[in-house]
């Protein structure tokens, strides 16, 4: 049976992964009307950049690649084309992605990205709690770009 503790993790956990989506999507909108599909890989580039150099101090290079590893395999089931990332020492490199680009994938390339990110915070939760998550999502916040 589940402990009442575990119900209001879980509860959180959820807001959390709720508010990362929501800022996602009010970056998208802000650029939206005059973003290309470049534009709009660059921010998810940029913004798993953010995340890696964020985590990397508290995590090492090991763990880091393994979550982001973990967070491609889980995207890919849904979405083939994330096969185009690749986990490097420094981040995910989207070089091939960027290669493969098809005007009628857009829709499809930012659902991949959103639900690989969201993926990646899954596991940050998995593994470190709230703790690490919400100065992330803090941070993610304030930027005005990423």
């Amino acid at each position: 049976m589940n402990e009442p503790n575990d119900y209001l993790q879980s509860t959180n956990q959820n807001q959390i992964l709720v508010k990362v989506e929501q800022i996602l999507e009010q970056r998208i909108k802000q650029i939206a009307t005059q973003a290309y599909q470049v534009e709009i890989l660059k921010i998810y580039q940029d913004l798993l950049q953010v995340i890696w150099n964020k985590i990397l101090p508290t995590l090492g290079q090991v763990t880091v690649m393994a979550i982001m590893e973990r967070a491609l395999v889980l995207t890919k089931e849904k979405y083939s084309l994330i096969r185009y990332l690749h986990i490097t020492p420094q981040g995910i490199s989207f070089e091939e992605l960027f290669l493969r680009l098809k005007q009628e994938e857009e829709l499809i390339i930012q659902e991949a990205l959103k639900k690989l990110v969201v993926n990646v915070f899954d596991m940050l939760i998995m593994l470190t709690g709230d703790i690490l998550i919400q100065q992330l999502v803090v941070e993610l916040e304030n930027r005005k770009t990423f």
